[in-house]
């Protein structure tokens, strides 16, 4: 602008062109002032300073009316340019703005889960969303390129940087065992390293309204690989939809993750569970995470390649459990969770099939549809119930289950009669560390060390104590199980050490006795043939379990 200004005036001559160029000079020194001092915006002021310039040469017959009316076009084009130029500028201003603060909230939600997890409490779950009408705009953006970031949930996940809209999770689990056994007999060379779990998972969210996991078993040559694979959709606040082959909601101690038990093994109430079936399922955490419950319809049979029973009348299982007191935070009761179990099915000769293990992973009671010498025949249903109760404070934790089983007429060629199994286990907990556990929705959650190994620190030690008590009808021994080969009774002691040198890294040191009602069958002599039985069994289990 200023260069078509000098150009002009510099077609005048002689004295009045000097002359103009002193007013030129004295009008430029005066505009330089006033952007100087800030007197009016720039833009405004260079196009105001032209202009009385431009109207002064005009009068003064510098420049003709046509070169005016020029250089007044090329002014206006300039301040369109520059008013479109700051409404970019601003523009670009508000989304860096906007994202700044998108940063910031996110920061300050990782850091309050951070801290929630800091002291072994992670927030209630939130309410899933609504059905709602923005459901096809997520999905249009399906189809555009989306950034994602990298995160460490329960995993390593990839996510979009808008929330909730596509996740991907991969994590894993190795359990590393070595297991040592006592009899009060001869030794049967059972002692031995163990890969007792080698899994790959896969999880994840879509479009704020579904959650999927894939879960596979590595472990062992004839291994069924496939052990959860399921997707949930989340249509209202108060109930949640999984499909597919999962856990059945029975039992705290069968939900709870097989990583995150206080001993190396389950109770032997844990073989009385239905656990793993195909089916569809009601679920939901309500009243802040008060209040959680499970509701399905499953095959009755178990996983998806077993063996399909003459009976195709589906199983219900349902659990439910209560926290009341969660939130007083001064009670001792702020812990405190009971809650039930319930599971029916009518079932055929097929599905009388029950296996129950010790903690050293040896059957003591085995009961097949081939019972015995006597063929089960027919069989009416199948009945389960379970009550429970666990309770956190500080560091330590109790847990306890009852689950009782009923199988109502059962036939054989000579016998028709009803049959019970019952288990009931007490743990106690105490993290010596001072690390706190802690229950979210219905089960226990993840130890994470206050300051692990790679932190400086010493990771987190806990100790913890359990009393596990089986039994069998009477008419066991009568008519389903071979005395020696399987007992009625049997009774446990483990005391169990853990260490958490991170939160990924378990070490467990678990010593349990098992007292049998009468002697078991152990194992027999290979050169001899002689049969090795024990009213006993003693078993040290040490396991690495590695986690991500």
């Amino acid at each position: 602008m200023w260069q078509r200004f000098f150009l002009l005036a510099e077609r005048g001559n002689g004295e009045r062109d000097r002359r103009m160029k002193v007013w030129q000079g004295l009008l430029v020194l005066i505009l330089c002032g006033c952007l100087f001092l800030g007197v009016v915006p720039p833009s405004l002021a260079e196009n105001l300073a032209l202009e009385k310039l431009l109207e002064i040469f005009e009068n003064k017959g510098v420049i003709t009316a046509s070169e005016l009316q020029a250089v007044k076009e090329a002014m206006v084009e300039d301040q369109k340019r520059l008013l479109q130029q700051e409404r970019e500028m601003g523009e670009r201003e508000k989304a860096l703005a906007r994202r700044e603060e998108e940063l910031q909230e996110k920061e300050e939600a990782l850091k309050a889960k951070e801290s929630a997890l800091s002291h072994g409490q992670l927030p209630p779950p939130e309410k899933p969303p609504a059905v709602s009408t923005t459901a096809p705009s997520l999905a249009r953006k399906t189809k555009e390129k989306i950034a994602a970031e990298a995160s460490h949930e329960d995993g390593f996940c990839l996510s979009t940087l808008e929330p909730d809209l596509f996740s991907l999770c991969l994590g894993g689990l190795l359990q590393a065992d070595y297991r040592y056994f006592d009899y009060d007999a001869a030794d049967p060379n059972e002692n031995k390293f163990d890969l007792r779990r080698v899994r790959l998972r896969l999880r994840g969210q879509a479009l704020g309204l579904f959650d999927y996991k894939f879960e596979y078993e590595f472990q062992g040559a004839a291994s069924r690989n496939l052990l959860d694979a399921y997707a949930d959709a989340h249509l209202f606040p108060f109930a949640s939809f999984r499909i597919g082959q999962f856990k059945e909601p029975f039992s705290l101690e069968h939900c709870t993750l097989d990583s995150l038990g206080f001993f190396a093994e389950r109770s032997m109430g844990y073989y009385l569970t239905p656990r793993r079936d195909l089916g569809l399922m009601a679920h939901a955490s309500l009243w802040e995470d008060r209040i959680n419950y499970g509701l399905g319809m499953f095959n009755g049979d178990g996983l998806d390649d077993a063996e399909v029973g003459d009976v195709d009348d589906p199983e219900f299982t349902a659990r439910a459990t209560l926290m009341p007191f969660k939130g007083w935070d001064t009670s001792l009761l702020h812990g405190l969770q009971v809650g039930g179990s319930f599971s029916y099915a009518k079932i055929d000769h097929t599905n009388v099939e029950i296996h129950v293990k010790t903690t050293g992973l040896t059957e003591f009671f085995d009961v097949a549809s081939r019972a015995k010498f006597n063929i089960i025949r027919q069989a009416n249903n199948r009945s389960r119930y379970g009550a429970e109760l666990a309770w956190v404070w500080g560091p330590l934790a109790l847990a306890g289950e009852s689950t009782y089983v009923l199988f109502e007429d059962i036939a054989t060629s000579a016998e028709r009669f009803d049959f019970e199994l019952q288990d009931s286990y007490a743990s106690f907990l105490w993290m010596i560390t001072g690390e706190e556990p802690a229950i979210q929705n219905g089960v226990f959650q993840a130890m994470k060390p206050t300051r692990g190994v790679h932190e400086g620190g010493w990771g987190a030690f806990g100790l913890a104590f359990r009393y596990d008590f089986f039994e069998a009808d009477d008419i066991a021994y009568e008519v389903l199980i071979n005395e020696g080969d399987s007992v009625r009774e049997a009774e446990a002691y483990t005391i169990a050490l853990n260490w958490y040198p991170t939160e990924f890294v378990r070490l467990v040191l678990d010593i349990t006795r098992t007292n049998f009602d009468r002697p078991l069958l152990i194992d027999r002599d290979p050169l001899t043939g002689d049969a090795i039985y024990s009213d006993r069994e003693d078993v040290i289990t040490g396991r690495i379990q590695f986690g991500f």
